[in-house]
C-alpha cells in the first residue's frame, strides 16, 4: 500500500471518528441531562443490529453564518442510511440535536429529501427520527430550508411506501407540517413537542401566553388528534415503532408481512358470550373482545386516547394483518362523532393504501344530532366516512355484535352491504334500526306534529328490527349469515380467506383521487 492511500484512509477513519461524536462530548452530555437519546442511539434501537449502513457520511455544512464564518457540522447534523428492521429493509433519516440544534441546512436538507426518493423508487418504507430546531436561521441558506421541496415529495409518495415519524424534540411553525404528512406519527412523552406557534412565537404575534405542555406528545394525542402513538421516552417510542412496521408492507404493490401463526384458526371464544352484555343499555370493553379474537390476544392500537368511543388497530388472524375499526360501548355508547369520524377516516386510508382488510366488530347507535356537533360539520365528516368505506377495494368485514344503527352503525361500519361489505355476519342478538331511541314520539309531539300522520308512522324510526327478519329476506342485503358468538372468530378466518383474491377496479378518473368532503 502506497503513502498515497495511506493517508486517504487515515483522513477516512478521522472523518468517521468524528462523525460518531456528532457535536463533541460537551453536548451528548447535555442532550442525555434532558432525558433524550443522540440521533445514532437512536437508530441502534430501529435497526437490526449491525445493519444500519451509513450514506452520506462525508458530507459538510456549506452554511455560512451572516458573518461568513462556517461552523464545523458533522454530517451537516443529518445521519442516514438504510437498515434492517424485523429482517427487511428501511431507509432511516435521524436528525442530530448535538450538531447545530439539529437544524437544517441546504446539505442537510438534500439529506432528508433525497432519501426519500430513494426509499420510494426502491420500495421500501422511510423513518424519519426527528430531533430538529427547525431552519437554520442566522444563515445564508434559503428562508424555507428547503422544507418546501420536502412537503411535496411526502405527499407525491403518501400511499406509496409507509412514511413514519418518530418525534423526540421540537417541531416548529411550518417544520410541524413534516410529521403529519406522513402516515403516521409517533411522540416521545419526555422529549417531543409540536406547534405551529410555540410558547414565545404566540406571545410575541398575539400576547397570548402558553404553557409548553400544549403541543406536546399528550396534548396532540388526546386533543388534537395529530399523534398516532405514545412512548414515554425515546427508546419506548423507536421501540413501538418497530412494532408497528411488523403490520405494515414494505410498499403499496405488496401485502402486509405474513406472521408465524401458532394460534389456533379453529379456536372457539365463547367467552365472548359473558363478556357482551345481552342487556343493550349495559356498557362493556370492547378491547376485551378484541384481545379475545386475535391471534394470541395481541394487537396494535392507534391514537388509543383519542375518541376513545371508536377502537382502531391493527392485529393478526391466523397470522394475516388486518385493521380493526371497532366502536366501543365503554366510551359513551360507541356513538360517532367528529373526532372519531377523522380517526376513522385516515385509518381507512392507511389500510387501503397498503392492502390491509378491513374487519368492523359493530355495536354503534346512530349519531347524537345537535347544535354543538352540526356547528363542526358532523354532516361532512360523516360523509368523508361514507366516501372513503365505498371507495375502499381491500377486503371488509362486518361482525355487528349487538346494535347497528342508522348511517352510523348500519351503514359506514359496514352493516349494510350495499356500501361494499364483502362479508356481514350477524350474532343471533343482533338489531337493526333507523335510531337507538325508545321515546314514543307521539307521547313527546303529540299527534298535531303531522296531523293526517299515523301513530304507527310517527314511531317507525325508533322500531328495531330482529336480526333473524333481518337475514329472513335475502334482497334485503344486511347479512350474510348469522354466527354463535363463539365461532366469530373461525368466522372471520374464513371470511380472509374467502376474500383474499380480491379484485375490485374503481371507476377510471382523470385524476387518481375523488372529491370527498373536507
Amino acid at each position: 500500500m502506497g503513502k498515497r492511500m495511506d493517508e486517504a484512509i487515515k483522513r477516512y477513519r478521522e472523518i468517521q471518528e468524528k462523525n460518531l461524536l456528532g457535536g463533541g462530548i460537551k453536548h451528548i452530555e447535555r442532550q442525555h441531562g434532558r432525558g433524550k437519546l443522540t440521533a445514532r442511539e437512536r437508530i441502534d434501537i430501529l435497526a437490526d443490529p449491525g445493519s444500519f449502513k451509513e450514506l452520506g457520511s462525508f458530507v459538510g455544512t456549506t452554511s455560512r453564518r451572516i458573518d461568513g464564518r462556517i461552523p464545523e457540522a458533522p454530517c451537516d447534523g443529518a445521519v442516514v442510511g438504510t437498515a434492517r428492521v424485523n429482517g427487511r429493509l428501511v431507509m432511516i433519516h435521524a436528525s442530530d440535536f448535538t450538531v447545530l440544534g439539529g437544524s437544517i441546512g441546504a446539505q442537510h436538507i438534500i439529506k432528508f429529501a433525497k432519501p426519500l426518493e430513494m426509499a420510494a423508487q426502491w420500495g421500501i418504507p422511510m423513518v424519519n427520527l426527528l430531533d430538529s430546531s427547525g431552519g437554520r436561521l442566522g444563515y445564508e441558506d434559503v428562508a424555507m430550508a428547503g422544507f418546501d421541496w420536502y412537503f411535496r415529495l411526502e405527499s407525491l409518495y403518501s400511499g406509496v411506501i409507509p412514511q413514519i415519524t418518530v418525534l423526540m424534540g421540537p417541531c416548529i411553525a411550518g417544520g410541524a407540517y413534516l410529521p403529519t404528512l406522513c402516515d403516521f406519527l409517533f411522540m416521545s412523552r419526555i422529549s417531543g413537542y409540536m406547534w405551529l406557534g410555540g410558547p414565545r412565537q404566540t406571545q410575541a404575534a398575539t400576547s397570548e401566553k402558553i404553557d409548553r405542555s400544549i403541543g406536546g406528545a399528550d396534548y396532540h394525542m388526546q386533543f388534537s388528534g395529530s399523534c398516532d402513538v405514545v412512548g414515554d421516552n425515546d427508546e419506548e417510542t423507536i421501540k413501538k415503532c418497530r412494532q408497528l412496521m411488523g403490520y405494515l408492507p414494505q410498499n403499496f404493490k405488496e401485502p402486509p408481512p405474513p406472521w408465524e401463526n401458532t394460534d389456533d384458526p379453529q379456536r372457539e371464544v365463547g367467552v365472548l358470550a359473558d363478556i357482551v352484555p345481552d342487556e343493550y343499555d349495559q356498557a362493556y370493553d370492547m378491547h376485551d373482545v378484541i384481545e379475545q379474537l386475535v391471534d394470541n390476544g395481541e394487537y396494535f392500537e392507534i391514537k388509543d386516547e383519542y375518541a376513545k368511543n371508536l377502537i382502531t388497530c391493527f392485529a393478526r388472524f391466523s397470522g394475516q394483518v388486518v385493521g380493526i375499526v371497532a366502536g366501543n360501548p365503554k366510551y359513551p355508547g360507541s356513538i360517532l362523532e367528529i373526532n372519531s369520524c377523522d380517526k376513522y377516516y385516515r385509518f381507512l386510508q392507511v389500510l387501503d393504501a397498503y392492502n390491509i382488510p378491513l374487519i368492523n366488530l359493530v355495536d354503534t347507535p346512530a349519531v347524537v344530532p345537535g347544535e354543538s356537533q352540526e356547528a363542526v360539520g358532523l354532516i361532512r365528516h360523516m360523509g368523508k366516512i361514507v366516501d372513503v368505506y365505498a371507495s375502499t377495494t381491500v377486503p371488509k368485514i362486518s361482525i355487528v355484535l349487538r346494535e347497528a344503527y342508522a348511517d352510523a352503525g348500519s351503514m359506514i361500519m359496514g352493516g349494510l352491504k350495499s356500501m361494499g361489505a364483502d362479508l356481514t355476519y350477524a350474532w343471533p342478538i343482533a338489531r337493526f334500526g333507523v335510531e337507538a331511541s325508545g321515546l314514543d314520539y307521539c307521547k313527546i309531539y303529540g299527534q298535531g306534529i303531522e296531523k293526517d300522520a299515523y301513530p304507527s308512522y310517527l314511531n317507525r324510526s325508533r322500531e328495531k328490527v330482529d336480526v333473524y327478519d333481518a337475514a329472513h329476506s335475502w334482497t334485503a342485503q344486511v347479512v350474510d349469515e348469522i354466527i354463535l358468538p363463539a365461532d366469530t372468530r373461525k368466522k372471520i378466518i374464513e371470511a380472509l380467506e374467502l376474500t383474499r383474491n380480491k379484485r375490485e377496479k374503481l371507476p377510471p378518473r382523470a385524476k387518481g383521487h375523488s372529491t370527498p368532503p373536507v
